[in-house]
């Protein structure tokens, strides 16, 4: 992953003709689901569906993701057939601390493809360990609060401040450990009101998300564009480390550029603006 995944489409590993749609969506990844969105009497069908979907879902250029389930009796055959179908990654549902995450990590060793990992964070006692889960392997790329289940759980609805919270503890712990925190401050289910998800990206991503997942291909072009550095932020960027090139070779570490002071912390964000522009 050059640039964290703006947008992560969700699609039902074992309904064909959604996977056959899901490279036309512009997603940075799909997330071939096996989890929630599969019934448990087809688990076993939506795992075999695998070898024929993570290729079809890829052919549009889209890294492709598996969601595993939980307990461990279904987990192992999930990530062994995302493993031989060619996946980039593996969400990784539930995770309790950094050796669920290890075990897992382990698995994909001697993999065909580099594979990433992206703990979802779903129960409450997960959330004090979510730096150490975030460390627990190279291969984790990001973390995800699964606001449903830690909702269910603390009896809260999934939107609460209480929800939020803990995304924005993710925040803080995914930037600490050098990995991306996904998600937003809210809820992206009601796919209909475009306006009222292009404002919740736009507080999400002031607050450090970087991107988010979606179960409807409408949803694609808001989270790309909402996470994505808008052209002022990059013409902005650009102007600041120009100056500070100026400012170096006059031996000053801070400058103001359009009235406002610039040092370290700004150039810092400055180039990572840049970075997830592409350059």
């Amino acid at each position: 992953m050059s640039r964290p995944w703006r947008s992560m489409l969700y699609v039902p590993a074992n309904v064909p003709r959604f996977v056959a749609k899901a490279p036309g969506a512009g997603a940075d990844a799909v997330i071939l689901d096996l989890e929630d969105s599969v019934p448990a009497d087809r688990k076993a069908d939506a795992r075999a569906a695998l070898a024929e979907a993570v290729p079809t879902a890829r052919s549009g250029g889209s890294d492709v993701l598996v969601r595993v389930n939980r307990p461990l009796r279904l987990a192992v055959p999930d990530i062994e057939a995302a493993i031989a179908a060619g996946a980039d990654g593996i969400l990784l549902t539930k995770a309790m601390g950094a050796e669920h995450v290890a075990l897992a990590a382990e698995m994909l060793e001697g993999a065909p493809r580099p594979m990433r990992l992206v703990p979802m964070i779903e129960g409450a006692a997960a959330i004090p360990r979510m730096e150490a889960i975030a460390r627990a392997s190279p291969r984790v790329a990001g973390l995800l609060i699964g606001a449903e289940d830690l909702a269910a759980e603390c009896g809260a609805a999934a939107d609460d401040e209480t929800i939020v919270l803990a995304k924005r503890l993710m925040v803080l712990a995914a930037h600490g450990a050098g990995v991306a925190p996904f998600g937003t401050l809210g809820t992206v289910a009601d796919y209909r009101d475009a306006e009222r998800v292009r404002d919740l990206v736009a507080r999400s991503k002031r607050a450090g998300l970087v991107g988010a997942t979606c179960i409807h291909p409408a949803l694609v072009p808001v989270l790309n564009e909402g996470f994505a550095p808008s052209a002022a932020e990059i013409d902005l960027a650009r102007r600041q480390l120009a100056a500070a090139e100026d400012a170096a070779r006059e031996g000053r570490g801070s400058f103001s550029v359009d009235g406002r002071m610039v040092d370290e912390p700004i150039l810092i964000r400055a180039r990572r603006v840049l970075a997830q522009a592409g350059g």
